[in-house]
């Protein structure tokens, strides 16, 4: 008996304690957006947390006649939302809701939409820049419940489920798929001769290669007076459009055939031609900041053949490489030079006798061959424009 009294009196003072902090939820009402700094329940009903906080998020609120919202529990949370409250209420004691605008419709139905009163909706959308397969994981992965399905070839994307989560998915479809920037890299290849190379003004005493985002105007004016006097050749003048945060690259080089035993099933050794590529190699990443600002990470290359090995298998080219990677600032429109790029060619010249000069064998005592070597300087020029 007096257990029983005790009982009453210990489900009395929860009551009160609960209508007090239902209270004190009412007078510090705040919208459904504002995080709750504390919230704390002691062995208190379901149905009186979950109406405290339907209230003091100002949301409406339907229960459905269920003994189980007479269940007790115990929360405590720091710096939650009042619809991230009632969600861990409802779903630890077995109930399922659906959010509408300012309202939330309480079940205890499980959540299949088959067993359920909520309106099934379907949703198809075209994405413009990302993936259908791509986003279709994303989805899965943040909304379980719904049907997502990607297919055909126009990237199309086919949600279907309830109201509020298909428009949640779709909400976030369109902060996500949105276009990606592109960046036009207009470049200028330009062979100097090694001799004229120290007129241009690029100072290599910190290093190989040097990059310059600063004084362009003056190195491209001297760069078009060695060009119009012969001293330099444009190469290539390539432009390539790339995407934001996409590598580009400019190649100029060859590739170098080799020959490469295999063995075939009969025994007998094949020959089969390979290429490596030497040259001069530049690899370009744009990113784009902000108040048209460019980042840009500049990767030079340069590759040539030191020698050849001659192995039982034949001979196999060995490629000497030099690297660097440098990331510059710049704005739309401003130019880049990248310098350094050293490469060296070989010219076999060939003067002879006429008419003896062309017998076999005799030919060799009427002529003389002379290897000429020329170094020259390799300088890019690139300009990044935001289109």
């Amino acid at each position: 008996m007096f257990e029983k009294i005790r009982n009453r009196r210990r489900n009395a003072i929860n009551r009160v304690c609960t209508i007090i902090i239902i209270i004190i939820l009412i007078v510090s009402k705040c919208s459904a957006e504002e995080i709750i700094r504390k919230v704390d329940f002691d062995n208190a009903n379901v149905l009186d947390v979950v109406k405290a906080l339907a209230v003091q998020a100002g949301l409406d609120i339907v229960l459905p006649s269920d003994p189980s919202l007479q269940k007790k529990v115990s929360l405590h949370l720091r710096n939650v939302l009042p619809k991230e409250a009632i969600d861990y209420v409802l779903r630890t004691n077995g109930f399922s809701y659906e959010s509408k605008e300012n309202s939330i419709l309480v079940s205890n139905l499980p959540l299949d939409l088959a067993q359920t009163g909520y309106e099934k909706v379907e949703w198809a959308v075209e994405l413009k820049s990302l993936s259908a397969d791509k986003v279709s994981v994303i989805l899965n992965k943040i909304f379980p419940s719904l049907s997502v399905v990607a297919g055909g070839r126009a990237n199309h994307l086919i949600i279907g489920g309830k109201d509020s989560e298909v428009s949640d998915a779709k909400r976030l479809i369109q902060k996500i798929d949105i276009p990606v920037p592109q960046i036009l890299l207009e470049g200028q290849v330009v062979e100097i001769s090694k001799n004229d190379s120290g007129r241009i003004g690029i100072d290599y005493n910190n290093g190989i290669f040097r990059f310059v985002n600063d004084d362009c105007d003056d190195i491209k004016s001297t760069i078009n007076a060695l060009i119009s006097n012969g001293s330099a050749n444009v190469v290539a003048s390539p432009r390539i459009a790339t995407l934001d945060n996409s590598e580009a690259i400019i190649n100029i080089g060859s590739r170098i055939p080799y020959a490469v035993p295999v063995s075939s099933s009969s025994g007998a050794t094949q020959w089969t031609v390979e290429y490596i590529d030497a040259g001069v190699k530049l690899k370009i990443t744009p990113r784009l900041g902000k108040d048209s600002q460019i980042v840009m990470v500049l990767q030079p290359e340069v590759s040539s053949i030191s020698e050849w090995k001659t192995t039982p298998a034949g001979e196999f080219p060995v490629i000497s490489t030099r690297n660097a990677s440098a990331t510059l600032r710049t704005k739309d429109g401003e130019t880049v030079v990248v310098g350094g790029l050293d490469s060296e060619t070989e010219r076999v010249n060939v003067s002879k006798v006429p008419i003896i000069g062309q017998i076999p064998l005799l030919n060799l005592l009427f002529q003389n061959r002379t290897v000429e070597k020329s170094k020259t300087e390799i300088v890019f020029l690139v300009t990044p424009y935001i289109i």
